[in-house]
């Protein structure tokens, strides 16, 4: 059954340590509870007042007692500010837990006042991932605060108990608690005792941050700062060297300090200085690095390691500044090294790198970085700006070097470096390579021109489809596949996995009436194109009037539910473009007839050109669970006539797509359109915790809307100068892509290398 702690006053699962508070709460038993390694320490100035009664005193006096409305039904533990209660709501009917401030420190103005403070700051956070309050009241001279009762067990616990966490389960409890730091930042509370018994895990795996009986404040109306000096406030294995010198100077980059440990805490199950007394310990935050992660777990990257090491820094200025700078990092992190990450992000908030940045010695590396990107950044504005030329989008206009007068050569392997030079060749027949080729096997094709291709359909099979060194060969499909759900494919992925690599695909096939057609239809499987070249039919920066139902789209995810129940329908794909480009009149990523999963989305390099989304997501059902898409973003450029995300939900499909981006030096182009837009039957404030968009030096160009939410009861806008950390804004597109330059760049870019990036022959 869930508890509070018994020795800090939060709440945590049932554990042998607890279990001694319940068995002394309910047999009358005074027996005291040995202060624990990570208690909270609230030390005071010499010829303060005596300390006040004890929490297992309150908690024996009043179990079973009315406070309020509120029946006391077991006191589960205590704090340094009073004792702690598992009660029933008798208005409401539901658990909660009643925290009453002890006895002798009801006259105590000051605690009182910290007491009163609390409930302030607790009742001006609502964050998924924080507990929350729901009232304060007094009663026959007890002072208390009702919050929720959270089921769960706290980390310290569960780490006591399970051993050190993984690396992929350790970053996601820190994305949960670091954005629900970020929420209070902005409400100005912070919370000044981040620990492991601290924060709850709960039986889904969701984080929460409980106990707010440290936060403080910043400004609290008609009051001062209502810590005094000389009082530390904190647990002295997890308190930040600024915070135990004088806890006024405690900021948020306090609590991020309290977070590196609690996240060393979970990869070692031991705080970063773990031996020695209380005064010893707070001697080594001030003056000692932390062990190295990596020393003590070999298998953690070192890259993690230096996220640990700026977050435990010894001087705030050179910490994260913000927890939304920390949370980028760790996705960005994840990503790279495969982590899958369950939490969602729900605060929609840019992550500049503001303040102080980390120390110089970790510059050097990013000048040269820095230096190439604004290179080519200066030669892809400078051919924007200098070339226009029609995008070839018809049969008998194919690409440079025209249609092949000669049989191409295709080449079969049975895996990606298995093709010698005396390889089989296949003349022009794509299909019977591919069905050589097998479940592993690759398929090279080396010549540069086009040729027609028919449907290739991948199955559970996995393939991958390349370039010839030196080659640029190109795929046009003039028909299509159906593939049920109302939709036809030109390649059907399904539940395999396929690469394409160093070619063109271009769609050139009509669909059947009322149905959609796409150049990639996948389902539970993954595709990668690398180093590629897709084209659409239509122009690419007008529109064609379809119905949406029908409008065309390069990637479609299809549920795996059955094709004749959509509500069920599920998808759980991936979808990777590195140094590749699309261009044409369709969706990029279209997830019509997907009421639940989970889509993993990673660009890469390269750009989009379309007068239609970048993804276009439905709501979801509740027998799907709704749908989760994870976008990261790197270093390409989004060019769209209309919103870059349009997200929707309906009576049919009731909840709301979540959406979770991660963009680092990307452009966006918005033709004066919201970057994101979310429409559908909910109030709009339900909408929020849909989306998280974390920026890192992007470009944001003609447009002023962050966000656009359409409710059932009325529109509300997220302005880009709105937001607290800034964006880089231009009020205007100075010249939109060319996607004759992009394709002539992307072809000169693979006879320029003829030895090729993607392996060969």
């Amino acid at each position: 059954m869930p508890t509070f702690d018994d020795r800090s006053g939060s709440q945590a699962g049932s554990q042998p340590k607890s279990q001694a508070a319940h068995t002394a709460a309910r047999d009358g038993s005074t027996s005291r509870l040995d202060p624990p390694d990570d208690a909270t320490v609230i030390s005071a100035p010499a010829g303060a007042a005596a300390a006040p009664r004890s929490s297992a005193e309150i908690g024996l006096r009043l179990q079973g007692t009315m406070l309020g409305a509120y029946r006391l039904d077991s006191f589960i533990g205590g704090g340094g500010m009073g004792a702690v209660f598992r009660a029933l709501d008798t208005t409401l009917d539901r658990i909660v837990a009643v925290k009453v401030l002890a006895g002798g420190q009801a006259d105590d103005e000051e605690m009182l006042r910290r007491f009163r403070n609390e409930a302030q700051s607790a009742a001006r956070l609502d964050h998924e991932n924080i507990g929350r309050v729901f009232a304060v009241g007094s009663d026959e001279g007890w002072h208390y605060i009702v919050f929720e009762f959270i089921e769960g067990q706290n980390l310290r616990d569960l780490v006591r108990e399970q051993g050190a966490f993984p690396l992929g389960r350790t970053i996601d409890v820190a994305v949960q608690v670091a954005d629900a730091l970020e929420h209070a930042s902005q409400r100005e509370v912070v919370h000044r005792d981040i620990k492991p018994s601290n924060i709850v895990i709960t039986p889904a795996g969701k984080a929460r941050i409980v106990d707010m009986g440290l936060a403080r404040l910043h400004h609290v109306e008609g009051g001062g700062d209502l810590t005094v000096s000389g009082v530390t406030l904190g647990t002295f294995d997890y308190i930040s060297p600024e915070q135990a010198r004088d806890s006024r100077t405690a900021d948020v980059r306090s609590d991020l300090y309290s977070l590196g440990c609690t996240m060393f805490f979970m990869l070692t199950g031991r705080p970063p200085f773990a031996d020695g007394s209380m005064v010893q310990k707070l001697l080594q935050h001030q003056q000692e690095r932390p062990p190295a992660i990596d020393a003590l777990r070999p298998d953690v990257p070192r890259a993690f390691g230096e996220i640990l090491e700026r977050l435990m820094e010894k001087d705030p200025a050179a910490r994260y500044q913000r927890p939304a700078e920390l949370v980028a990092d760790l996705v960005a992190f994840a990503d790279t090294h495969g982590h899958a990450i369950a939490a969602t992000r729900p605060v929609l908030l840019p992550t500049a790198q503001s303040g102080p940045q980390r120390p110089a010695a970790r510059l050097p590396w990013v000048v040269p970085l820095l230096g190439l990107a604004a290179t080519i950044a200066a030669l892809w504005y400078q051919a924007a700006s200098t070339r226009a030329l029609p995008i070839p989008t018809t049969t008998d206009t194919p690409l440079d070097g025209g249609l092949l007068s000669t049989e191409p050569v295709i080449r079969v392997g049975d895996s990606v470096a298995g093709i010698a030079p005396d390889a089989t060749i296949v003349a022009a027949d794509l299909r019977v390579a591919i069905e050589r080729a097998g479940d592993g096997g690759v398929v090279e094709l080396a010549f540069s021109g086009v040729i027609d291709a028919l449907p290739i359909v991948v199955g559970d099979r996995r393939l991958t489809l390349r370039a010839a060194p030196g080659m640029r060969p190109t795929l046009r499909f003039v028909s299509l596949v159906d593939v049920g759900s109302g939709l036809e494919a030109a390649c059907h992925v399904g539940a395999g996995q396929l690469s394409i690599e160093g070619m063109s695909l271009r769609l050139e096939a009509t669909a059947a009436a009322g149905r959609r057609p796409a150049l990639f239809v996948v389902s539970s499987g993954s595709l990668a194109c690398i180093d590629a070249f897709l084209v659409m039919p239509g122009d690419p920066e007008t529109a064609a009037d379809l119905p949406a139902d029908v409008a065309p789209a390069f990637v479609a995810a299809q549920g795996v539910g059955g094709q004749g129940d959509a509500a069920a329908a599920a998808v759980r794909c991936g979808l990777t473009m590195e140094r590749s480009w699309a261009c044409g009149d369709a969706v990029f990523l279209d997830t019509a007839g997907v009421s639940g999963g989970r889509i993993v989305m990673s660009w890469s390099g390269g750009g989009l050109l379309t007068p239609r989304p970048l993804v276009m997501a439905d709501g979801g059902s509740e027998s799907g669970g709704g749908l989760t898409i994870d976008a990261s973003l790197a270093d390409a450029v989004f060019a769209s006539r209309s919103p870059v995300f349009s997200l929707h939900d309906s009576p049919a499909r009731p909840l709301p797509p979540r959406l979770q981006v991660v963009a680092r030096a990307c452009d966006f182009l918005l033709d004066g359109e919201p970057l994101i837009v979310q429409s559908g039957i909910r109030e709009p404030a339900e909408y929020e915790s849909a989306v998280s968009w974390r920026d890192q030096a992007s470009r944001y160009a003609g447009g002023d809307i962050l966000r656009r939410v359409d409710g059932a009861a009325e529109r509300l806008e997220d302005m880009f100068r709105d937001q607290p950390v800034a964006m880089r804004t231009v009020s205007r597109v100075a010249a939109w892509p060319d996607p004759a330059t992009w394709q002539s760049d992307w072809e000169d870019a693979g006879t320029d290398n003829p030895g090729g990036e993607n392996g060969g022959g």
